[in-house]
């Protein structure tokens, strides 16, 4: 009996070592997200038919959103979230970027290099030009008029706290030029940013 109590006393003793473990594990690696802003834009569409660049200060094609907060030096990371449906025109591709403004000046949220794009913009989608016009024609809009793609785009970015962010988030056409007929544009938006601090291991990843 005493042998069996004993054996039920060290079970609980490893079961609640392993719990502050794992709950010593959680804390370490990151704290609470905290919302910095949330928006959301059902009732307009942002259009464009201007080409992205590779600088961040003048990043070519169009801001769709635009937030500026003050986030505190408890986080050293912000997530990005933007959901919105994309519709594109005449074989363009509808290429995503976001830019942020901090007393460090104005930067790309993507790694350089990444996207496939250009500067740090994101291509998201894109439709050839058909010979005729039944390649995913069901807006009556001509060749290649693709309608209502679903996209959803995160981004991680290292901050330094105690400081002012200002967030752009642009499309651009990968094909401009086309006399109207490459455009792109976002409709029924949701925006989120929101910020933490990672504690353990590298900021977003490999950045």
């Amino acid at each position: 009996m005493r042998t069996t109590k004993l054996v039920t006393v060290a079970c609980m003793a490893v079961v609640f070592a392993l719990g502050v473990f794992a709950l010593a594990s959680q804390t370490q690696a990151g704290k609470p997200w905290h919302s910095v802003t949330a928006a959301r834009d059902f009732t307009g569409e942002c259009s464009t038919t201007a080409a992205a660049t590779a600088v961040a200060a003048a990043p070519g094609g169009v801001s769709c959103f635009s937030t500026t907060n003050f986030v505190p030096g408890s986080a050293n990371m912000l997530r990005i979230i933007w959901s919105t449906t994309g519709d594109t025109h005449g074989g363009a591709a509808l290429q995503l970027g976001c830019v942020i403004t901090s007393s460090l000046g104005t930067v790309f949220c993507n790694p350089a290099g990444t996207g496939a794009a250009p500067g740090t913009y994101i291509t998201k989608n894109k439709l050839p030009v058909p010979s005729a016009a039944s390649n995913c024609n069901d807006g009556g809009g001509g060749d290649a008029d693709c309608h209502d793609n679903s996209v959803n785009q995160i981004w991680c970015v290292p901050i330094a706290g105690d400081d002012t962010f200002t967030i752009d988030l642009y499309i651009a056409s990968s094909d401009p030029g086309g006399a109207g007929a490459d455009f792109v544009f976002v409709e029924a938006q949701t925006f989120f940013v929101d910020s933490t601090k990672i504690t353990d291991g590298n900021i977003c990843g490999d950045v």
